[in-house]
């Protein structure tokens, strides 16, 4: 693809294969928006995409047509849909997460961070939240932010069927025994005698 990019205002066959995909999808309503060849930032935004972010492009275009909104994006649209996960790649990734068989970073700090609030949500509430916390990771991995690594405990393995709180009780009865905290005896203690 990137063989087949010119500079300059001549579009390269790719800017030509982009351009015309959407042509095919709008015919005249996308003339009339954006010419009948491509000129300026439409020569720059198709050199910023590949063929996964156009297909991408064209997905969310057909969802839209779906809804009735038979125009084109404009290209400010174009530039953010790029980049945004159409309707169906959000179902299938909610789908996972909810599953906890994540296939991406994003998609594991979900299942770890988020995974319990979403259970809790009503059906109708899902959708929309999910998208709001996929929306909050992705940034946080464009920040560099978004961290996965579980702190491994010594004591558990990854398929164990104690928690780290079965871990720390166990840890508390070794030194403690059965008995109430030392702090927690003084303080029941003290409201007795009053």
């Amino acid at each position: 693809m990137s063989d087949s990019h010119q500079t300059g205002d001549i579009p390269s066959d790719w800017c030509n294969h982009v351009f015309g995909s959407f042509l095919s999808i709008y015919e005249t309503q996308w003339e009339y928006q954006y010419g009948s060849l491509p000129t300026g930032r439409f020569i720059e935004f198709a050199a910023a995409i590949d063929v996964e972010k156009l297909n991408r492009l064209l997905k969310h275009c057909h969802e839209r047509i779906q809804m009735g909104n038979s125009w084109p994006p404009q290209m400010g649209e174009l530039w953010v849909l790029k980049d945004a996960l159409t309707a169906e790649e959000l179902l299938d990734s909610r789908i996972r997460v909810l599953s906890r068989m994540p296939e991406n970073q994003i998609e594991k700090w979900l299942v770890q961070n988020k995974l319990f609030n979403l259970k809790h949500l009503a059906e109708n509430k899902l959708d929309e939240q999910f998208k709001k916390y996929y929306l909050e990771a992705r940034r946080l991995k464009e920040k560099g932010l978004l961290r996965t690594d579980v702190p491994e405990h010594p004591q558990l393995s990854s398929s164990s069927v104690k928690n780290l709180n079965d871990v720390m009780r166990e840890d508390y009865e070794q030194k403690h025994g059965k008995r109430l905290h030392p702090r927690i005896r003084q303080i029941l203690k003290h409201d007795s005698e009053e």
